[in-house]
């Protein structure tokens, strides 16, 4: 949605993705829909609602390709009479209150209206219907609406605070004693959309030791990571991380991925934040310790 959720790629993806059912749908329902249209540029919105009652015989809800949900979108974004969109979506959520469709269509318009708040409300309705569904359709909202919730609230962007390039200073101990010191440097950078996170890590011979890929998923609510290592013959390191707020500027990740043995692992991680620097320290378990020990402790510095 423009700087809101960017809007129109978002109904692009799903319009495509839905293509085959939209073409597949009944002539009567297509024309339905145009003739709602046709009567909204004739006599207003009013009219092609009153329209609507008298030739919708068939109380089915037809999903993405519902009259309503249909000339909803089309005057929401072909249109742009939004207070028009608002009276057919509020329509439709008054016929058909226990799908989750419409309320994840109201989304949108609200959205696009820049009320974020009664967004996030009408998002969180359609998942909490969707999630107890098993149809084909609301399983595409659940996920749907739940990214939608997950982009309002930022959680893709976790990591934005290592966006930019960062001079590290790196510490490793051992039975909680300084072991050595090494120094490299991290570029991280989100892709256009603002999903994906990349960081590159090199030495202070400019040579890449590492890419780490990080993205959110917002089904499981936790974050997916790839670290891609070139020295390392099995190449790529899978693993997935969970985010607590501590407060005052910290958080902790506690990291899970299973070994070359097949063995599940766990690392926890505390991450404190000040003025633009960063403290990333790593705790780990020994084998004959429940107990976490202090593995690692990198500090961030923005580059000069």
């Amino acid at each position: 949605m423009r700087t809101r959720l960017n809007l129109k790629w978002i109904v692009g993806v799903l319009l495509i993705s839905i293509s085959s059912i939209v073409l597949g749908q009944e002539k009567a329902e297509a024309n339905l829909a145009d003739q709602l249209h046709t009567e909204y540029k004739a006599n207003g919105i009013d009219q092609s609602l009153k329209t609507y009652q008298k030739l919708d015989t068939d109380k089915t809800y037809n999903g993405f390709q519902e009259p309503l949900n249909m000339l909803g979108y089309q005057l929401m974004l072909e249109d742009k009479d939004l207070e028009a969109a608002k009276k057919v979506f509020e329509a439709q959520i008054a016929e058909y209150g226990k799908e989750a469709n419409p309320y994840d269509s109201y989304a949108d318009l609200l959205l696009e209206m820049g009320n974020k708040d009664e967004a996030k409300k009408n998002l969180q309705k359609s998942v909490d219907i969707a999630k107890i569904s098993d149809t084909d359709l609301d399983q595409q909202i659940y996920r749907a609406s739940t990214a939608k919730l997950a982009k309002l609230d930022n959680k893709h962007r976790m990591f934005e605070f290592m966006d930019g390039n960062y001079d590290v200073d790196i510490s490793n101990y051992e039975d909680g004693k300084l072991t050595n010191k090494n120094k490299f440097h991290s570029a991280a950078s989100y892709d256009e959309a603002g999903n994906i996170l990349t960081v590159n890590f090199t030495n202070q011979a400019n040579n890449s030791v590492g890419k780490r890929i990080v993205v959110y998923d917002a089904i499981k609510d936790q974050y997916d990571m790839a670290f891609l290592n070139p020295t390392d013959p099995f190449g790529i390191n899978v693993s997935h991380i969970k985010v607590k707020d501590l407060g005052n500027n910290k958080v902790e990740l506690m990291e899970t991925y299973v070994d070359r043995k097949g063995k599940e692992q766990s690392v926890r991680h505390e991450i404190m934040k000040n003025n633009g620097a960063v403290e990333w320290v790593i705790f780990e378990k020994d084998d004959d310790s429940k107990s976490w020990e202090k593995a690692t402790v990198q500090n961030f510095n923005k580059s000069k």
